[in-house]
């Protein structure tokens, strides 16, 4: 949220931002670095007389947050997000605020394990993609409005249907952040008092750096999200447990070929997107 705020005055593309949210400190610490101009604790208080309203807070608050400003709104409001799951949400949301402000789906793919307005930074939109997930019952204008504004920060934006973009993500975002949360896991419970971390070199650090992201957040994209991600995590297990038996069995043409093809693919990847 913060980035994005920051993001947008820089461009000067809102007259006011306020910040609602339970971190006092954080808050007064955005207003200190100008990323928002005022702050409150009560979400109805945060919202009256806004034209735009992000909830950049972790997925399963969106329903919640939305049954308690959806009275203090006002009708040409817009509501969007930055969520990473979108199917049943985006369902939700729509009909939440049925009759009230018009709600567009977004998704963009920036940001990293830290948060806290410290962290924020509007450069992390510049040439990042910004998934938007409209469905029949989106509003023509609300759309146009919310893909005009990512554009303007620097994104270039895509439109996927809620459920499709849900089991993609599955695959390139919530199984990578699962493999590293069990990654940490079970590096630690095998330390026995060998100090494992101190060995640790760049793969480990590089294989798990996302495993610091916030629990809370991931606890939500895992559950609401949790059809496409369970089916992601059992091709992952099916692909370590072929390593597995090919390591346990000496298997080393077949452990080499098998090798050889990922890291095709993987460096394929490097070329496309350039690291």
């Amino acid at each position: 949220g913060g980035s994005l705020a920051r993001a947008m005055k820089d461009r000067g593309l809102v007259d006011e931002v306020v910040g609602v949210g339970r971190g006092e400190a954080n808050l007064k610490r955005a207003v200190e670095m100008g990323v928002i101009d005022e702050f409150t604790h009560d979400p109805a208080e945060g919202v009256r007389g806004a034209t735009l309203v992000v909830l950049a807070t972790p997925v399963g608050t969106f329903e919640p947050i939305a049954r308690e400003i959806r009275p203090h709104l006002q009708a040409e409001a817009i509501v969007t997000d930055v969520g990473s799951v979108k199917g049943g949400v985006v369902h939700a949301l729509e009909d939440l605020l049925e009759g009230s402000a018009a709600f567009v789906g977004s998704h963009p793919i920036a940001g990293g394990e830290k948060s806290g307005v410290e962290a924020s930074d509007p450069s992390i939109f510049d040439g990042a993609r910004c998934v938007l997930t409209p469905t029949p019952r989106t509003r023509g204008f609300a759309i146009d409005r919310v893909e005009a504004l990512w554009q303007a920060v620097g994104c270039r934006t895509v439109r996927l249907d809620p459920d499709v973009h849900d089991k993609i993500f599955a695959a390139v975002s919530h199984l990578p952040h699962a493999v590293a949360f069990a990654l940490v896991a079970a590096v630690e419970r095998m330390d026995g008092g060998l100090d494992l971390r101190n060995f640790s070199g760049g793969g480990y650090r590089d294989a798990t750096r996302i495993g610091a992201s916030p629990a809370d957040v991931w606890r939500d994209i895992f559950l609401l999200n949790r059809e496409h991600t369970a089916a992601a995590l059992r091709v992952f297990e099916e692909e370590i447990a072929a390593i597995r038996r090919e390591i346990e069995e000496g298997r080393g043409e077949d452990l080499e070929a098998r090798l050889l093809r990922i890291c095709r693919i993987r460096r394929a990847l490097s070329q496309i997107q350039g690291g």
